[in-house]
């Protein structure tokens, strides 16, 4: 029996928690020791491409295109694409190693997480397919529901789109790292200068009112109060 491209025993695996439903993606740079998490609607488009840029300036891609392309082949082994599907062995590799969070305003994440389920820009749950229907995360979902089934569901049952972006750091992760460096998605470049290609944006900004309610809502500023820590503390600086 299969659920989307799962087997039942590792679907069930993840409901426990010892697999990942949705994997653990990170751009490897081995000369640094620096990884990138891969945070969906963080801008993971425009960093995979900058990244690749570092050592194929003429490099261009364009969205969805960007998530099917190998960095190893584009940049002869100097950045290199890893996938985790159990959290331990994400920790084992993270181990000594620099991680480079780029983050995105919590609120602003949500929100744009929620217009590309209802205009169908991305599919959620693509791997394993099948999930969204299980979830019931449809394009026809209203924003309140939308946020009722979001903060229900645990890092590990999350889709990459909608799980924490603190949940790259957790579970022993942060206490092994060598070094932790995090940028806001909003300054992303502006240290060096350059002027990163944005990919998949769109320039609707969140509702006030749904800015508000997202605001109000304990059940969301619990579930995601890492990130809002998280963010508000590098904002500060």
């Amino acid at each position: 029996m299969r659920i989307g491209k799962l087997t039942l025993s590792k679907f069930i695996r993840g409901l426990i928690g010892t697999r990942l439903i949705d994997s653990i993606e990170v751009y490897y740079i081995p000369e640094t020791n620096t990884f990138y998490p891969i945070i969906s609607k963080s801008g993971c488009s425009t960093v995979k491409v900058d990244i690749i840029r570092r050592y194929k300036p003429d490099f261009t891609s364009k969205f969805p295109e960007i998530h099917q392309v190998d960095p190893a082949l584009e940049t002869n082994g100097k950045v290199l694409r890893k996938r985790f599907y159990s959290f331990k062995k994400y920790r084992k590799f993270s181990c000594g190693k620099v991680a480079h969070l780029v983050i995105r305003n919590p609120y602003e994440r949500i929100y744009s997480c929620f217009l590309d389920v209802v205009t169908n820009k991305n599919v959620m749950y693509e791997d394993p397919s099948g999930l969204t229907n299980f979830f019931g995360i449809k394009s026809e979902i209203s924003f309140d529901e939308f946020l009722k089934k979001v903060v229900k569901l645990p890092d590990y049952l999350s889709d990459r789109h909608f799980r924490s972006q603190s949940f790259y750091l957790q579970k022993g992760v942060e206490e092994v790292l060598g070094r932790i460096e995090v940028t806001l998605l909003e300054n992303y470049n502006k240290k060096t200068g350059e002027k990163a290609s944005k990919l998949n944006t769109n320039n609707k900004k969140i509702p006030q009112e749904i800015l508000q309610k997202l605001k109000k809502s304990n059940a969301f500023n619990k579930r995601f109060s890492k990130d809002i820590k998280m963010y508000q503390d590098i904002k500060k600086d």
